[in-house]
């Protein structure tokens, strides 16, 4: 799925999405949301993009004891959201287990992938680490995310991290931001539309 700028999308925080009254030509969800309800988007000509986190482990998802039990990948608390641990992504370990939510996403016919919280090295409870993750640590993350994702046949977003939007846009195919009007960072995001590409927007 190659988008391009100007489709109108949905952010779908929480519950489900009714299918008969949406709107939106994109359909963004958490990659728990079942296959049946894709299929159903699918069929009223929508596009989906599935959600999770590549940066931090939700005590929540079903696979969360398989990053517990590597040594080292599982850090301290997300303060701004108290069921989630930062990963220190520079662990060879992380890779299978991000490619198998890839591999997830395909299986439930997701059209793209959006993966949450790229940017732990801007923030302050990742920099209490012996030895923080750095601005070229989430850089080659991304790239190594970009190139899987297009590996398995599915496009992928970059989820706000504008730190290293210069360095990584072009690996990506859509992007996602949340509040640029009020950090006024809008104006980032050029390269992605003067190459045709959307940048979905949310402002809560």
């Amino acid at each position: 799925w190659a988008p391009k700028a100007g489709l109108t999308w949905n952010y779908v925080l929480g519950n489900d999405v009714d299918v008969s009254k949406e709107k939106a030509q994109v359909v963004d969800m958490d990659i728990n949301k079942s296959i049946e309800t894709i299929n159903k988007l699918h069929k009223a000509g929508k596009k989906v993009i599935c959600y999770f986190s590549g940066g931090t482990i939700e005590d929540f998802r079903d696979d969360a004891d398989q990053f517990t039990k590597v040594p080292g990948l599982v850090k301290n608390t997300f303060e701004d959201w108290p069921e989630e641990r930062w990963l220190d992504y520079r662990i060879e370990a992380i890779k299978p287990l991000i490619e198998a939510r890839m591999k997830k996403a395909v299986s439930k016919n997701c059209d793209g992938i959006e993966v949450d919280n790229l940017d732990g090295y801007q923030m302050d409870e990742v920099k209490t680490w012996k030895k923080p993750l750095t601005r070229n640590d989430a850089i080659t993350y991304a790239k190594w995310l970009a190139t899987t994702a297009h590996k398995l046949n599915i496009s992928i977003g970059l989820k706000n991290t504008l730190g290293i939007i210069d360095e990584v846009g072009d690996y990506f195919d859509f992007a996602i931001n949340e509040e640029c009007v009020k950090y006024n960072e809008c104006k980032r995001y050029k390269n992605f539309i003067s190459k045709n590409k959307p940048v979905f927007g949310v402002t809560y």
